[in-house]
């Protein structure tokens, strides 16, 4: 089960096909061959691919429920770690993983990172030990050495079923997907990484389970299913940083210039510049790095870091997309630029990348839920400053929706007191219900203008 003798196993099938047998036999002995290949990279595989069960608290329209919810993983080493999908892990409150013998362990999250769709869990290995079980772990392989054509499988539980697999090819490797992808709950994802396509079937339940490669080697991990024989795996290449930066601090750091560029294509006689000549800035983060740097909106970068940008194509802004992500936070980098036919030198300071998503603060007394606002949030929602509490949900019939909040208002003032996120609305709020104040001035944000709002409290000790 070494990897040189599954590559033997496809050679021989090859050199019988070709050395001048009769065809009957030599399609016999290839079918053979690609049989025993397969199922040598399956035993090599299938015993450390886990089903992963998650429970999590959401607020839905203002309410928290507990929702459960069912993926896959690959155990990687040792220690009982495990890699999976963020979007079947990554804000799980209760993990179990399901072993190859079909024992229930439960497991622990190390952490995510929304960005790649990948999680780091690790089992109980108390309860491994206590209940005198044993593991295995897969080998990853380089998902830089793949082509198109390759033979792979798709092993996982789809639709909650025990481990199962699929075949297939590798139909692209390294696919663009755009910057418009998103998980439920609205977190940006895939940004950061291409994609191997496959036409292997991954289905719901897939998510988090390995692709694996004719020697048994993990090349990829299955995240999303579109159908019609098409399926997309995280290449393990990316992965691996992911892993080792989770398993160093917990968390996967990345920088952000605060701009979001456009493809120069079709727009160089406007703009009067070359061809491979720099993206146009068509936005910028207010507050962010670039703006402080002074960049503005229609402007085109030239150059980052010394190296020269060419944003003639989407395909292009991936790449130094990546770049800024790769670059130290904190770090001093020096971006050229053309503004009006001028060209210019700016120092820019990189800051850490935050994400749409924070933590939800519930304010039960007035039937509201809401989150501080991230920069990317910002960013998303076209808002002139993080300052506020976003409101992502308002409970039906309870005092914020009577007095008529809306999902998507900005929190900005409770009375005289301005709110800057909501650490100060918790206080406000906690300060208010001890009052057991009746009536709550709030000013709320909606589009361009701010609004007051009274929330009319009830904490039933009325005694009409």
């Amino acid at each position: 089960m070494t990897r040189a003798l599954a590559a033997a196993v496809v050679v021989s099938a090859a050199a019988l096909t070709l050395g001048g047998c009769g065809p009957q036999y030599g399609a016999a002995s290839a079918y053979v061959s690609l049989e025993v290949a397969t199922k040598l990279a399956r035993d090599r595989v299938y015993p450390a691919t886990v089903r992963v069960d998650a429970r999590r608290a959401e607020f839905v329209g203002g309410k928290k429920r507990r929702r459960g919810g069912s993926g896959s993983g690959v155990v990687f080493d040792t220690q009982g770690h495990i890699l999976t999908n963020f979007h079947v892990a990554g804000r799980a409150e209760e993990l179990t993983c399901i072993l190859f013998n079909k024992e229930r362990v439960k497991a622990k999250l190390i952490g995510g990172d929304p960005w790649t769709d990948l999680a780091v869990i690790q089992l109980d290995l108390d309860e491994v030990r206590e209940k005198g079980l044993s593991f295995e772990y897969a080998e990853f392989g380089d998902s830089d050495t793949i082509e198109e054509g390759d033979s792979v499988l798709a092993i996982g539980s789809p639709f909650g079923l025990s481990r199962s697999i699929s075949a297939g090819i590798i139909s692209c490797r390294d696919r663009i997907l755009g910057t418009g992808l998103q998980m439920p709950g609205g977190q940006e994802t895939g940004i950061f990484n291409t994609w191997i396509q496959t036409d292997a079937a991954i289905n719901p339940g897939n998510s988090g389970g390995p692709l694996v490669n004719f020697h048994g080697e993990v090349v990829g991990i299955n995240t999303r299913g579109g159908g019609n024989d098409l399926g997309f795996a995280v290449p393990i290449n990316v992965a691996k940083e992911v892993v080792r930066q989770i398993l160093e601090k917990g968390k996967v750091t990345r920088s952000t210039i605060g701009l979001v560029l456009q493809p120069l294509q079709d727009l160089e006689t406007f703009f009067d510049v070359g061809k491979t000549e720099g993206a146009v800035v068509s936005s910028v983060e207010p507050g962010g790095p670039a703006a402080k740097a002074g960049i503005q909106p229609q402007d085109i970068l030239l150059a980052y870091g010394g190296r020269k940008v060419l944003g003639r194509y989407p395909e292009q802004l991936f790449d130094l997309r990546r770049r800024v992500a790769r670059t130290p936070v904190g770090a001093k980098v020096e971006v050229k630029l053309k503004r009006a036919g001028e060209i210019r030198s700016v120092e820019i300071v990189t800051e850490e990348l935050t994400t749409v998503r924070s933590k939800e603060e519930n304010f039960p007394k007035w039937g509201l839920v809401g989150q501080d606002i991230t920069d990317r949030l910002a960013q998303r929602e076209k808002l002139p400053t993080t300052k506020g509490v976003y409101v992502t949900g308002v409970r039906r019939g309870e005092p914020a929706e009577r007095a008529g909040v809306k999902k998507q208002d900005i929190i900005v003032r409770v009375g005289e007191v301005d709110v800057e996120g909501a650490g100060d609305l918790r206080r406000q709020y906690n300060a208010a219900v001890k009052k057991r104040e009746k009536m709550v001035l709030l000013r709320v944000r909606r589009g361009q203008g701010v609004l007051p709002v009274l929330l009319r409290l009830d904490y039933g000790d009325d005694q009409r």
